[in-house]
């Protein structure tokens, strides 16, 4: 990222466009409550992937829908270190221009690939999806939201930020998407994905990846077995 300053916390695990939004990472590893990742810290905790969803209509060219879920194979221990980032309600809409949001993540601090020292997180506003549009010549879809910087320092996600969260009044009203090929470039304002146009296909995805009840103790089968 660019303009960034240090921060404590976990955003979620970057994947990287063009590629599906998340490919077959169930080899990775999650690790939550990190602040440097190449450290081992008391409060990281380390979980395997059992599943990985993405979006069924994801374009690996527009980068619409370019969201997915991932189904952890333990369960986290919230606390100081590792807490849960509300998302927006089914019919909220987007932050309006000009609202002042933060975006974190462990990419590089600059267009030289320098690596950060830890976790961190930049200022930006959100800027109007008309005015964005015309900066991308037209390619951008209702369902993503644009970010640029408030003044003139170039902040802004960079190289290996993807899938990071765009927090907006405590809400992950974003997800890291694509930019141009200068970090922070306002003539190529920051991508995410609108978190909103997803919200009822995330619950839906959790629903029916969530265990479903087994029949009552002492109850019986109706006759041919189906209930």
């Amino acid at each position: 990222m660019s303009g960034l300053r240090p921060r404590t916390g976990s955003p979620s695990p970057p994947s990287r466009p063009p590629l599906p939004p998340c490919r077959d990472l169930r080899t990775g590893l999650v690790v939550l409550g990190a602040h440097a990742l190449r450290t081992a810290e008391p409060t990281q905790q380390v979980f395997g992937i059992s599943a990985v969803t993405n979006h069924p209509d994801f374009h690996p060219v527009t980068h619409v829908n370019d969201i997915c879920l991932l189904r952890l194979n333990g369960s986290a221990v919230l606390g100081p270190a590792v807490g849960l980032l509300r998302l927006p309600g089914r019919r909220a809409g987007p932050p309006t221009a000009g609202t002042r949001c933060r975006v974190a993540g462990w990419g590089f601090v600059s267009d030289f690939e320098d690596l950060p020292p830890g976790l961190m997180e930049a200022e930006v506003r959100v800027l109007d999806l008309d005015v964005c549009n015309s900066s991308w010549k037209g390619h951008l879809s209702h369902t993503m939201l644009c970010t640029r910087s408030g003044d003139r320092h170039r902040r802004g996600f960079c190289s290996a930020d993807s899938g990071g969260p765009l927090v907006c009044r405590n809400r992950a009203h974003g997800l890291v998407s694509f930019s141009g090929l200068w970090c922070g470039d306002p003539k190529t304002p920051d991508v995410y994905t609108k978190v909103s146009s997803f919200v009822a296909w995330i619950w839906d995805v959790v629903r029916r990846s969530s265990p479903q009840p087994g029949p009552l103790r002492g109850t019986t089968r109706p006759p041919g077995g189906v209930a």
